[in-house]
C-alpha cells in the first residue's frame, strides 16, 4: 500500500470516528428547549433524558449483531448501511417535530452507530499493522476529542436559535460519503473458525471496556450538578470545563504510540488510572470553578490513554476472522458502559453527594493503579 493511499485511508477512517462522540453530544443543549416546546407531554422531563440514553441502549443491544453482519457481508456494506441510518435516524428532529417520532430516530441513529462502530474497528485491524495501528489510533484518540469539542460547541450555538437545529449537524456524513468511497476499499475476506480459547481471552478487553466508559460518563453525567448546584457556576460554565479536559484528552491522545514504544498496556493502564486518582481527588475536594479547571489536566490525560489503549490492547488480540464479532461485542460494552454510569452511581451519590462520589472512586482508582503497577513490575522480573 502506497503512502499516499494510507494517508487518505487514515483520513477517512478519522472522519468515521468522530460520528460516535457526534451521536451522543450534539443535541444535549436542546434537552431542555425540547422540554419546554414538549411540555404538554406527560413526564416530558424523563421522556426529553431519553433522546442521550435510547441510542446507548440500542447500540448495546444490537452491536454484537452488526459484527456477525460485518463479518459475513464484508466491512464497508454496513459501514454505509450505518452512515444512511445515523443521517436518516439522527437528523429527523431537523425536519419533523413530532417528539414520538424523533425518538425513534434516535433509536435508528443507534443502529447506525453500531454498525459503523463495528465496521471502522474491523477495517482499523485489516487495515494496518500493529505499529501503524498505534500510530493512528493516536490521532483517533485526538480527532474523537476535538470532534466533541466541535459538535458539543455547535450543538450550543445553533440551540439558541432553535431547538431543532442541532440535528441538522447529523446531515454533516453526507459530506463525508465521496471521499470514503474513494479511499476505503473492502479487505480480502476472512475464513471463520471456530475459537473458544480467543472468547475466553477477550472477556478481560470487554470488562475493561465497560468500566472505561462507566468511569468515562462521570464527567458529563455528575460534574454539571456539582458546578451548578454545589459551586454555583452557570450552566455555561459545564461546557467550558468538559471541553478543557478534551483539550488535555487530545494533547495525551496524540503522543499515545511514542507511549506505548516505551511501556507495556498494563504500565499504561496504571498511569491513567493514578492520573484519573489524582483528577478525582481534586474534584473531591475543590471548592471553586477553578480547582476544576485544574483537576481537567490529569482527567483529560487519562481519558486520553485510557479510550486508546483498550482499542489498541483489543485489536493486538483479534485475529482478522474474528474482528467483526469482537469488534461488535467491544462497542457493546464501551455503551453498555456509557448507559450504566449514572444508575450505577446514583446510589454513591444519594448516600455521600457528588463530591463523596469522587472521593470513593478516586480511592479505587488509586487502589487500582497500585496493583496495575505491582504485577507490571512482576511481569518485567519474569521476563
Amino acid at each position: 500500500m502506497t503512502k499516499q493511499r494510507t494517508r487518505l485511508i487514515q483520513i477517512a477512517l478519522l472522519l468515521v470516528a468522530t460520528l460516535g462522540v457526534m451521536s451522543g453530544i450534539t443535541v444535549v443543549s436542546s434537552l431542555p428547549l425540547i422540554s419546554h416546546t414538549f411540555a404538554h407531554i406527560p413526564h416530558i422531563a424523563f421522556l426529553s433524558k431519553m433522546m442521550l440514553t435510547i441510542p446507548s441502549v440500542i447500540i448495546t443491544l444490537f452491536a454484537p449483531f452488526a459484527g456477525h453482519i460485518v463479518d459475513r457481508w464484508g466491512r464497508l456494506k454496513p459501514l454505509y448501511a450505518g452512515i444512511v441510518l445515523f443521517v436518516l435516524g439522527g437528523s429527523s428532529g431537523f425536519y419533523l417535530h413530532d417528539f414520538y417520532i424523533i425518538l425513534a430516530g434516535r433509536a435508528v441513529l443507534g443502529l447506525g452507530v453500531a454498525l459503523i462502530m463495528t465496521s471502522s474497528t474491523a477495517l482499523i485491524g485489516d487495515y494496518f499493522d500493529e505499529q501503524t495501528r498505534h500510530t493512528f489510533m493516536s490521532r483517533q484518540g485526538m480527532a474523537v476529542a476535538l470532534g466533541g469539542i466541535l459538535f458539543i460547541t455547535a450543538g450550543g450555538v445553533l440551540a439558541q436559535m432553535h431547538w431543532s437545529y442541532p440535528f441538522a449537524i447529523y446531515l454533516i456524513p453526507l459530506l463525508y460519503v465521496p471521499f470514503l468511497l474513494k479511499a476505503l476499499y473492502e479487505p480480502q475476506k476472512h475464513t471463520h473458525i471456530a475459537d473458544a480459547e480467543l472468547e475466553t481471552s477477550l472477556l478481560p478487553v470487554y470488562i475493561t471496556a465497560f468500566f472505561v466508559m462507566v468511569l468515562f460518563y462521570m464527567l458529563p453525567t455528575q460534574l454539571p450538578y456539582l458546578i451548578v448546584d454545589t459551586l454555583g457556576g452557570k450552566a455555561s460554565t459545564v461546557g467550558f470545563v468538559i471541553a478543557t479536559a478534551m483539550i488535555f484528552n487530545a494533547l495525551t491522545s496524540i503522543r499515545y504510540a511514542r507511549i506505548k514504544k516505551r511501556f507495556s498496556y498494563l504500565h499504561i493502564y496504571a498511569f491513567t488510572f493514578l492520573l484519573f486518582a489524582t483528577g478525582l481527588f481534586f474534584i473531591a475536594r475543590a471548592d471553586s470553578i477553578a480547582t476544576l479547571f485544574f483537576a481537567t489536566v490529569p482527567m483529560g490525560m487519562a481519558f486520553g490513554l485510557l479510550l486508546v489503549n483498550t482499542n489498541a490492547w483489543f485489536l493486538s488480540k483479534v485475529p482478522p476472522h474474528k474482528r467483526g464479532k469482537a469488534s461488535g461485542i467491544l462497542t457493546s460494552s464501551f455503551f453498555l458502559g456509557q448507559f450504566s454510569s449514572p444508575l450505577l452511581f446514583e446510589p454513591i451519590v444519594s448516600s455521600f453527594g457528588i463530591q463523596g462520589l469522587f472521593m470513593i472512586i478516586a480511592s479505587v482508582s488509586f487502589f487500582i493503579a497500585t496493583v496495575l503497577f505491582y504485577f507490571s513490575f512482576r511481569s518485567q522480573q519474569t521476563t
